[in-house]
């Protein structure tokens, strides 16, 4: 499979998992011709939450004045179009034109799922499949911060919002170190919110969380794994043989 059918996966499961995040939650969509936009108006909200996704440079042009004036009726300050494919001259000439920067980038990350390895659990340690997402989202709040998991309210308790949604959790003497969730559509798994508690760190806690995740994708019949990574989550992916798909840079717009 090529970079580029790998990215176009990453893209549309990103697309369906925000699709989901905003029928289940406080994120706010608008849609435009090839655009979809999404924004989280809270004071807590950081500009990751704020998104937008396209899917040619001639739509996202057409696209950036009624979405300037909607993300600033929301009160929200800055908002992101991340550049797909990566590197791309003309949605970047578009960007540059209308006050955008480039600022960070988060690398996509992809892996056929051909002979996924079971987690091999130390003594003690024990991975389960919750059917709520409550452990999840207070790992992930204690890892990269309360305002990262906002736009799930609502999703810490009752059934998961998907039956294509799909949770893992390590623990050790009942208490929830690591964890992940798989987004399957299609043959795809994308992988979200994976986080390990900071006092759990380097015991390979997130490399057992991937191994879960990855063998009861493939047991559903999912062929490939795909990921943004975080920085600090880059090396594990890395060397569980996650490829490079390229870093999608971040193209911001800030009010003022």
């Amino acid at each position: 499979m090529t970079d580029a059918e790998l990215t176009a996966r990453l893209r549309g499961n990103i697309l369906d998992f925000k699709l989901l995040q905003a029928r289940h939650g406080p994120l706010r969509m608008r849609e435009l011709p090839g655009v979809r936009a999404f924004a989280l108006p809270s004071p807590l909200a950081n500009v990751f939450q704020q998104q937008v996704l396209y899917e040619n440079p001639q739509a996202l042009a057409e696209s950036l004045a009624p979405l300037e004036a909607w993300y600033r009726e929301l009160g929200v300050p800055a908002w992101r179009v991340p550049v797909l494919p990566p590197g791309d001259p003309a949605a970047e000439a578009v960007l540059r034109h209308a006050g955008h920067r480039a600022e960070d980038a988060i690398t996509g990350m992809g892996l056929p799922l051909t002979h996924p390895l079971a987690p091999r659990l130390p003594p003690g340690i024990t991975l389960e499949h919750p059917d709520d997402l409550d452990a999840v989202l207070e790992l992930n709040g204690l890892a990269y911060g309360r305002d990262n998991v906002g736009a799930y309210t609502g999703w810490r308790t009752g059934p998961l919002p998907s039956t294509h949604l799909h949770a893992v959790v390590v623990r050790e003497a009942g208490r929830a170190l690591a964890c992940g969730v798989s987004f399957e559509q299609g043959d795809t798994a994308g992988i979200y919110l994976v986080a390990t508690h900071p006092d759990a760190r380097r015991r390979g806690l997130g490399a057992l969380v991937m191994h879960g995740l990855h063998a009861d994708a493939h047991a559903r019949g999912r062929s490939v794994a795909v990921l943004q990574a975080s920085v600090m989550g880059l090396g594990l992916y890395q060397r569980l043989g996650y490829r490079d798909l390229g870093g999608w840079t971040n193209w911001v717009r800030r009010a003022g």
